[in-house]
């Protein structure tokens, strides 16, 4: 049996992150590949910078105007520009809404449940495997000193 939704008339939800943004979107997933339509106030971030070890993800820009954070890399965003990343590629991303209008975008990927979620700049990682979810917090000095 199909599942249909319409997106003009369907319940978005909103929540707070842990960095105080709102972080609104419209979940239209399956159980194999991940669709949202994201929306970002002026000045919100989509995420906290990262990439997927085993997650193919796209990004697709709807309405507003964005800077995509990639690597060491800002790149403009406008409506049609379409990114993906590739499983693997250890260039962590984020969006960034530098413009003074809501941003729309469309997120769609795989849903991996053994994908690794690797956060580079705070040293965290997020494994997922088996039914569960795991951060691990990296201690440079620690290892340093091994």
């Amino acid at each position: 049996m199909p599942h249909t939704h319409n997106i003009y008339n369907a319940s978005w939800t909103e929540e707070k992150t842990s960095r105080g943004d709102t972080w609104k979107y419209l979940d239209l997933s399956g159980e194999h590949l991940g669709v949202r339509i994201e929306e970002l106030k002026p000045g919100d971030t989509s995420s906290i910078h990262h990439f997927h070890t085993a997650e193919e993800e796209h990004i697709l820009i709807l309405e507003g105007s964005a800077t995509l954070h990639l690597g060491s890399e800002s790149i403009s965003l406008r409506p049609g520009d379409h990114f993906w990343f590739a499983a693997g590629e250890e260039d962590a991303h984020h969006i960034e809404n530098t413009s003074e209008e809501p941003l729309q975008f469309l997120v769609f990927g795989e849903r991996n449940p053994n994908d690794i979620v690797v956060y580079p700049e705070h040293q965290v990682m997020l494994t997922k495997g088996l039914h569960f979810r795991r951060f691990t917090y990296r201690d440079i000095e620690t290892e340093e000193n091994q």
